[in-house]
């Protein structure tokens, strides 16, 4: 999983930043930032990213821009507030607009919830029930014969392509009833 973290670059929000770098990167995300960026960012694409974190903060210039860039190529915002701010007028515009808004996730935090936020975040993308999901990831499975005829059978009544049915069952069977990846997704 790639994702964009974005936090105003101040010493307020650095301790703040220190946490959730080490988190998501603990969690194997791989991850890009607004603190690490350089000029050779200027043509940032979300194509190849699954989503972005968004902290607010006054300070934080660059939200509205790449909050924009997301929305655009159809990729998830999570946007942490802190417990008590007021909701930003522009993330008002955009909450009644029904088909952007899909694409935006507000959360109110603080520093003891702010990892179940994140991982409650990650979980949704990785489960696929979000709207904005996608199979983006090719993958190439050579088969037998009888597998082959297994999922001709399972899908005939079905009305669903044979990669269709295995994402489901996957995410079902597997990866919906697997506890150690839950504790791993849930891990600080």
């Amino acid at each position: 999983m790639k994702l964009f973290l974005c936090t105003a670059r101040d010493q307020k929000t650095h301790q703040l930043y220190d946490q959730l770098y080490r988190l998501l990167v603990d969690m194997g995300v791989i991850l890009f930032t607004n603190q690490q960026s350089s000029k050779s960012d200027a043509g940032l694409s979300f194509a190849n990213l699954n989503g972005l974190i968004i902290v607010h903060n006054n300070q934080n210039q660059e939200a509205g821009y790449l909050s924009a860039l997301a929305i655009s190529q159809r990729k998830p915002i999570l946007y942490l507030l802190a417990k008590g701010s007021i909701l930003p007028e522009e993330l008002s515009y955009i909450q009644n607009n029904k088909d952007v808004a899909k694409y935006l996730i507000v959360k109110f935090y603080d520093l003891n919830n702010i990892n179940n936020r994140v991982a409650e975040f990650i979980e949704l993308i990785e489960k696929g029930d979000a709207k904005w999901d996608v199979p983006t990831i090719k993958f190439t499975w050579r088969i037998t014969p009888r597998i082959d005829r297994y999922l001709q059978w399972r899908t005939i009544n079905t009305g669903q392509t044979k990669a269709d049915w295995l994402r489901k069952y996957m995410v079902e069977t597997l990866i919906n009833e697997d506890e150690e990846y839950k504790k791993f997704l849930r891990s600080e």
